[in-house]
């Protein structure tokens, strides 16, 4: 008969029981498939996650930073966040700085709501230098900043030389409705 691997208590051939010693050397197998496993996990669950996240911050730049430069430009345009009388944005606050030699800007949002299903954020950018008069798209955006403060960058397909307004709307999927606008900035 033969004795079971990890049976710590045996019978000897007197009748009495013999303890034997049971090594953890014998579940390094079993300890070794664990950390595997969990190894493995956390790289195909994580790493991923992490990496997707950090290009995302990659390709958007560092905000912080590039609105600390920009507004130290003496020649950029800044100001705050003039609300309408929608309710919905009454609690919002922030500003916004863009630089027309730069092409660049970063707006600033605490308080903006998230947008409704259907619709999202869209910011125009009025030109005194346009040809067309028309403004120019700034920024798209489908998120809100929550109760936190939230940077999103401008950029302009076209370049804007002197911006004289700067409008967020609350814009409506496939121009099913008017744009609400929300908040103005006039520097």
């Amino acid at each position: 008969m033969s004795e079971p691997l990890f049976n710590p208590i045996t019978i000897n051939s007197e009748g009495s029981l013999k303890l034997r010693s049971v090594g953890h050397w014998q579940y390094w197998p079993a300890g070794l498939a664990v950390v595997l496993l969990l190894v493995l996990l956390l790289a195909v669950g994580f790493v991923p996650r992490y990496f997707a996240h950090a290009q995302t911050d990659s390709a958007m730049g560092d905000l912080p930073q590039l609105r600390s430069s920009l507004l130290a430009e003496p020649n950029s345009v800044r100001g705050n966040w003039l609300r309408t009388l929608n309710p919905s944005v009454q609690d919002v606050q922030g500003d916004l700085v863009w630089n027309a030699a730069k092409q660049q800007g970063v707006m600033r949002f605490l308080n903006l709501p998230e947008p409704a299903n259907g619709t999202f954020y869209q910011l125009w950018v009025y030109d005194s230098r346009s040809e067309t008069g028309t403004p120019v798209s700034g920024a798209v955006f489908h998120q809100g900043s929550g109760i936190g403060e939230w940077l999103a960058p401008i950029q302009t397909q076209t370049p804007v030389s002197e911006p004289y307004k700067f409008e967020l709307k609350l814009e409506v999927d496939d121009n099913r409705g008017a744009a609400q606008i929300l908040l103005m900035v006039q520097p």
